[in-house]
């Protein structure tokens, strides 16, 4: 394996260490959740992190649908929405090893833009077609501990992300950008990467599990879900391949605003990516991009979903 591949992947790790769920408009309450998906990465998701500082923008565009959904404690009907995310996040991996492994430690603000279109059934039964949007930060996410560990052509991870309701958030409009509770997201990853193929699959498996939201008496249930890719690099510096995702509540949904039940959700996802290390920035500068489609989705959002993120290692 070249100098040149050896960065491509050291640099694509920089872009994926702790890399965490953060929020949308919307949620189980609401048709989906904090899960962002495809979120956790493009290549070599458990590959561990280079020493030292490194910092990634992520714009990430969801356009969905669904046909029923409680928003702000209101039952909405033939949901339509579109989200524009930025997300600028900052990790940082220390030289010196814990317990073996690498350890990180990092951040994630997100703010953008939200826009829906709905039928909103009031509580006398009468409805009403209506749109509404936002603009404004969304909650961010902490990451307090990320452990990577490499055996062979083997590589793992095991992290903890923790989101914070700092969004903004207001029950009487219908978007909000902020979800007004806690999640905390439990994160395992295994990267396999042959050298003599120049090929490499990931699986990032996750437990998030959430608190009530106390404005709408709304609990979403915990929620599985699982990342994956397989890229193969065609030069020394780019890589394609596939992306996909797999989501499913495991528990139901609960308290008085849970006004359709349980309502646990599930999708699937896939679609084709690529990862780029122009070799004029020295191994420092990673520009990865994809794009998936919703081959299945059940009382959760069916969307198309684009990512483009540009990560600096220092």
């Amino acid at each position: 394996m070249g100098n040149a591949l050896r960065g491509a992947l050291g640099l694509a790790a920089c872009l994926v260490a702790g890399v965490p769920a953060a929020d949308r408009a919307d949620a189980a309450e609401g048709g989906s959740s904090h899960y962002i998906p495809g979120i956790a990465g493009d290549l070599g998701l458990a590959l561990p992190p280079r020493p030292g500082a490194q910092v990634a923008n992520v714009v990430w565009v969801q356009s969905g649908d669904v046909d029923r959904a409680v928003l702000q404690g209101r039952v909405n009907t033939a949901l339509d929405m579109t989200v524009v995310l930025d997300l600028a996040m900052a990790t940082y991996t220390f030289e010196k090893k814990v317990l073996g492994g690498s350890y990180t430690v990092g951040a994630l603000v997100p703010f953008g833009y939200a826009e829906i279109d709905a039928t909103l059934t009031g509580p006398g039964g009468g409805v009403v077609r209506g749109s509404a949007d936002s603009f404004n930060l969304s909650d961010m996410a902490l990451i307090p501990f990320q452990m990577n560990w490499s055996l062979g052509d083997f590589h793992f991870k095991l992290a903890e992300t923790v989101i914070v309701p700092t969004g903004a958030y207001d029950l009487d409009k219908r978007v909000n950008l902020g979800r007004n509770y806690w999640s905390f997201d439990t994160g395992a990853a295994v990267t396999w990467f042959d050298p003599a193929s120049r090929t490499e699959v990931s699986l990032a498996p996750g437990i998030m599990i959430n608190t009530k939201n106390d404005d709408t008496d709304y609990k979403t249930g915990a929620e599985f879900h699982l990342d994956f890719t397989a890229n193969h690099f065609v030069t020394d510096t780019v890589a394609i391949g596939v992306k996909g995702y797999w989501y499913q509540q495991v528990s139901g949904d609960s308290g008085a605003g849970a006004r359709l039940g349980d309502f646990k959700s599930e999708s699937v996802g896939i679609g084709p990516g690529f990862v780029w290390t122009p070799a004029f920035a020295g191994g420092r500068l990673a520009v990865a991009g994809k794009w998936m489609h919703d081959v299945h989705a059940e009382r959760r959002l069916k969307s198309d979903y684009g990512l483009l993120t540009v990560g600096w290692k220092f």
